[in-house]
């Protein structure tokens, strides 16, 4: 059996779910939500999830040593500026045999980008989940700040606020992966995955970037697709 493991906070890594499971013809799971919780055994999983501040977000580290698969392979999604070491850190928590690996420039979440990204070489990771062997997954760069508060670093570069369109219906808090909102209010566990403001039917939830993040984000943007087999 294969499954197709995915979290998502603005679709983004969720299209990316969706040509997978497409190809596969299996239903997405979803990181973060109780259903995934009794139906982590397989015989290969997909993990697809995006890269935060150059690390992998929390409920995947939560999740990965839960995953009882034989075989893995890791699908991390990066908003075009730089992905840090995510594959290979993923590979060392990882439970199975990791047989591939994948890095996907995509639309950034927070300029709002759109979800298309390159699927030329995809074609090989589902011929190797179709022959599995291990995979070499090298070790990348990353910033020597990447690991310092990582989730408190993105509370101080976007805000969250709340406009007076908000009827409290509290699908927010009901869909937040951390459980970091009630009654509407954001508390300091937020990692900012803006999947509230991407979610609320009213538009009641607004994001704004701190300056010191808009001038990171307008630096030039890469655009590799890296997979390893």
């Amino acid at each position: 059996m294969t499954a197709v493991y995915c979290f998502s906070g603005s679709g983004h890594s969720r299209a990316v779910a969706e040509y997978f499971a497409k190809r596969l013809n299996v239903d997405i799971l979803n990181i973060g939500e109780k259903p995934v919780a009794q139906k982590m055994i397989c015989r290969t999983a997909i993990v697809v999830f995006p890269v935060y501040c150059q690390n992998i977000p929390e409920p995947v580290k939560s999740f990965l040593p839960c995953l009882k698969a034989e075989y893995i392979v890791f699908i991390a999604t990066y908003g075009k500026m730089w992905h840090g070491n995510v594959l290979w850190e993923a590979a060392k928590a990882a439970c199975g045999k990791v047989i591939a690996g994948a890095y996907i420039p995509i639309g950034h979440t927070y300029l709002r980008g759109n979800a298309e990204f390159p699927k030329e070489g995809l074609s090989a990771i589902i011929e190797r989940i179709e022959a599995p062997r291990l995979a070499v997954i090298p070790k990348s760069s990353k910033n020597i700040f990447a690991d310092f508060f990582p989730a408190w670093r993105s509370r101080l570069s976007v805000k969250i606020t709340r406009n007076k369109d908000c009827n409290e219906c509290g699908l927010c808090a009901e869909r937040c992966p951390m459980q970091a909102i009630h009654s509407g209010k954001i508390k300091c566990n937020c990692i900012r995955c803006l999947r509230c403001v991407n979610l609320c039917p009213r538009a009641a939830l607004e994001f704004k970037l701190r300056p010191i993040l808009k001038k990171y984000l307008s630096k030039n943007r890469e655009e590799s697709l890296k997979v390893y087999l």
